[in-house]
């Protein structure tokens, strides 16, 4: 992998777990959505220079997935299904080819 992609990554995953916190945060929080706008404006910046990061919070999880997953039983969801609850790594494409992939916590029912 290029040095370039070493320090982007470094700098995506910081932004992607900032992002996280803040979409838990209450827009009454003073800042919150003024933080919220410069994180998006970043990742439009980094969507412009060719780096894909997709949103996969919410999203089902398919076996055969390229990505690293933990489970977790989640007896309150509908049985038989699942969903990623929380990402640690997005996945990140640069120019259409994945350099990391996403790292994430599926909360499942049987």
């Amino acid at each position: 992998m290029e040095e370039n992609n070493k320090l982007i990554l470094s700098i995506i995953n910081d932004l992607s777990r900032m992002n996280q916190v803040l979409e838990n945060m209450e827009n009454s929080v003073r800042g919150v959505s003024s933080l919220k706008n410069r994180l998006k404006a970043i990742f439009m910046s980094l969507a412009s220079n060719q780096y894909e990061i997709p949103n996969l919070l919410g999203k089902s999880y398919h076996p055969g997935d390229n990505m690293i997953g933990t489970m977790e039983l989640n007896d309150g969801l509908k049985p038989g299904t699942n969903r990623i609850k929380r990402v640690i790594k997005p996945q990140v494409s640069y120019q259409g080819k994945m350099i990391q992939a996403a790292e994430v916590v599926i909360e499942y029912n049987e």
